[in-house]
Parts: structure tokens; C-alpha cells; sequence
């Protein structure tokens, strides 16, 4: 059997329809990058920026950071604190072999982001995985699951927020009781922050290691530009160091993580900071819609379909569930059956732990008809699974 792409971008016909593979599995968008990104990358290619990152482009991209931090969070670590690293995934991969023993396990409350649930267990850091709980039309955290996980011996607890891949964004009241559940144990918070710009709804982000000085000192953050402006490709991450031992310890291990950022991250990540605003808000908005109204076509047709889905508080990533559709085969993934019956690229939830079996991920960063038109092949896909039964 043919393995399902990784990415189809679809083609509209003359007479408007769409043909081909639609969905992408990466979190990546298909509207290009800010303007204001392009030119600086093209000026900085002419001048020969091809080199190494040196300490001016470090100071310039934590410079750069800070002040958005600042402006878009009320949160203004000092420069030093913000350290590049070449990405997500190479920063948390850098954390775990850092500061936490070879043995030590870690939490990761779940669906989780892919890396989160695999490459932990790869690196003698076992994953306890913590299920989300679902109530009603939101997600919530289990928290006693999380207690008895620090009580097991879990040193570390991975918070996405947003989350990846459901979309939830932490209320307040979730985010004190982690704290305290976390400092009572006397552990350490991940906090993935990447997506934190891209919130669908009215409430504000709230970065978890600006709450209060005990939250600052057992967390490090993970932020980026990569997802809000879609330059993932220039790999530039940051971690920020709230904790000034956590800092002291990275300045004398972190040194070739940093040398693995691209200057031009730092020129893209900079260029998007300072101008690229007015784009994301543009872009935000035309999210907001898609993800809306493709969430609406699901929900619309549940009862007939058996599909079911939680709307996204951030983030351009549909969480569907597929477990009373009908669709699922024992022989396939979640993801190639989808493949098969509606010709759509999505992420296998089973990636995401064991509470993502039956679950895709779908990327709905991608023109609003091609994602209304790939609901609209799950929906008769799932209607004549139904009728065939």
C-alpha cells in the first residue's frame, strides 16, 4: 500500500473544483511569509550573511525578543536570559540531556506534540503521559494525574500552551494549580510557548514563568517565531532562562546548541518582530474564519457522521476524533485511512500518545476553500462508511 504524502496542496479546476490531496502534516502555514521577512532576507543574502552566528547577531535577536515579549505579554526577561537555539525540538532535546538525570522520567499531559511523547523515551528520560481530560465542549488538565505522576518520580512537566495538537490555551486558575502542584514536588516546567501569537480567541496569552517569582524559577520557556510567521525553515528558536542557576548551567553547556542557530533566523526572526505584526493580524483573522467554519462543517453533521470535534482556542490545528465514524481499520493508522477514503494529508493521532488513537490532526492553515472542500470529503467519506455498514 502507498504510504499518504506528507503535503497536497490541491488544485482548483476551471470549473472550481478542487482535485488532488489536500492537508499538510507539518505545523507549517501556506500563505507564504511577511513581506517585511522576505526583504530582509534578500538584503541580508546580497551582503553575504552566510556565516556563522556571532555575538552581535545574538544580541541583536535578544534584543528583538525582549521586546516583543515585552509589548505582546508584558513580560520583559533581561537579555541574557533569551539564548538561541535552532529550534523547538533542539532546545527541549537540550533541556532533557542538561537538566535532567539520564533516568529521570517526564510528564507530558496528552495528545501531545510528536517529539514530546517520542523522543524523551529515546534519550532514557521515560514519558509518564497524563490525559487530558475532555468535559463538555473544552479540554481540562488532570491534575491528579499530574500529582501522582511527581509522585512516581517525575522531574519534569511539559506544558504546551497553546497546545499542540489541541488547540486549548490555559486558563489562569490551570495555571496556579500547576504551579503549585510543581513547586510542591520541587520540579520543572518546558513550557512551550511557540504558538503563543496565534490565539483565536479574546483572552490573552499569559506566559506561565511571568506569573510569579516561584513559577520564574522552575521554568524554562521555549518561544519562537517560527509558527506565528511561518519561518520555520530558518531555524531560530529561543529558550529563556528565568532561573539565573538554570542560565549560569546553560552558559557553560549551551554553546554549540547555539552555534546550531541561522543568522538568517536571526534577521527573519527579527524583521518579523519589528514589522510583521499588521501580517499576523491579517492572518489571524483569516484563521479565525477557516477554522470556524471547517470546525462548523464537522459539528454540523456530527450526528450523521460520528465525527466529533473541540473547537481550537489558538492555533490553526483541528483536533477531529474519529472513533465513532466508522472509518477506522484495525490493519491501518488513523491517518492512511483518511488518506485512502478522502484523499487528505493529516498527522496520526497515535503519534500524540495513546489518548490520540483514533484522532488526526488536521492543518487548517491552507486556503479557505481547499480546507472547507477537504471537511466536505471527511464528512462524505464518514456518511458512506455509514451507509456501507
Amino acid at each position: 500500500m502507498q504510504s499518504a504524502p506528507a503535503t497536497g496542496d490541491g488544485v482548483i479546476e476551471g470549473d472550481g473544483v478542487i482535485t488532488g490531496d489536500i492537508g499538510r502534516t507539518l505545523a507549517e502555514m501556506s500563505f507564504g511569509c511577511p513581506p517585511a521577512v522576505t526583504r530582509a532576507l534578500f538584503s541580508a543574502l546580497e551582503r553575504g550573511e552566510l556565516g556563522y552566528i556571532g555575538e552581535n547577531d545574538v544580541a541583536r535577536l535578544q534584543t528583538a525578543v525582549a521586546e516583543w515579549l515585552d509589548t505582546s505579554y508584558d513580560w520583559r526577561p533581561r537579555s541574557e536570559e533569551i539564548r538561541p537555539v535552532s529550534d523547538l525540538v533542539g532546545g527541549f532535546r537540550a533541556v532533557l540531556t542538561h537538566f535532567l538525570p539520564e533516568g529521570a522520567p517526564i510528564i507530558v499531559p496528552t495528545p501531545g506534540y510528536m517529539p514530546f511523547t517520542t523522543m524523551p523515551n529515546q534519550m532514557n528520560r521515560p514519558v509518564i503521559e497524563v490525559p487530558m481530560i475532555r468535559e463538555g465542549g473544552a479540554w481540562r488538565y488532570d491534575f491528579a494525574g499530574i500529582r501522582r505522576a511527581f509522585a512516581a518520580g517525575a522531574r519534569l512537566l511539559v506544558l504546551c500552551n497553546p497546545h499542540n495538537p489541541i488547540g486549548k490555551v490555559a486558563t489562569p486558575s490551570e495555571l496556579d494549580e500547576i504551579e503549585h502542584i510543581v513547586a510542591e514536588h520541587d520540579g520543572l516546567v518546558f513550557s512551550d510557548e511557540i504558538h503563543a501569537p496565534l490565539i483565536l480567541g479574546a483572552a490573552p496569552h499569559q506566559v506561565y514563568a511571568a506569573r510569579s517569582a516561584r513559577a520564574a524559577a522552575h521554568t524554562i520557556t521555549a518561544t519562537s517565531a517560527s509558527k506565528a510567521f511561518n519561518i520555520p525553515g530558518v531555524k531560530c528558536g529561543q529558550l529563556v532562562f528565568s532561573n539565573p542557576d538554570h542560565l549560569a548551567h546553560w552558559q557553560s553547556i549551551g554553546h554549540w546548541y547555539e552555534h546550531q542557530t541561522s543568522v538568517l533566523g536571526v534577521v527573519a526572526t527579527e524583521a518579523a518582530y519589528s514589522f510583521g505584526r499588521p501580517w499576523l493580524t491579517e492572518t489571524i483573522d483569516y484563521l479565525r474564519q477557516t477554522v470556524a467554519d471547517t470546525a462548523a462543517t464537522i459539528e454540523q453533521s456530527a450526528e450523521q457522521t460520528g465525527l466529533q470535534i473541540i473547537r481550537p482556542d489558538a492555533t490553526y490545528l483541528l483536533w477531529i476524533d474519529l472513533n465513532d465514524s466508522g472509518l477506522l481499520r484495525a490493519e491501518q493508522s488513523a491517518a492512511q485511512t483518511v488518506y485512502d477514503a478522502a484523499k487528505l494529508v493529516v498527522t496520526d493521532g497515535a503519534g500524540c500518545g495513546v489518548a490520540g488513537r483514533g484522532f488526526i490532526r488536521f492543518n487548517a492553515a491552507i486556503p479557505h476553500p481547499h480546507a472547507r472542500e477537504a471537511m466536505r470529503r471527511l464528512e462524505r467519506a464518514a456518511i458512506l462508511t455509514g451507509a456501507a455498514r
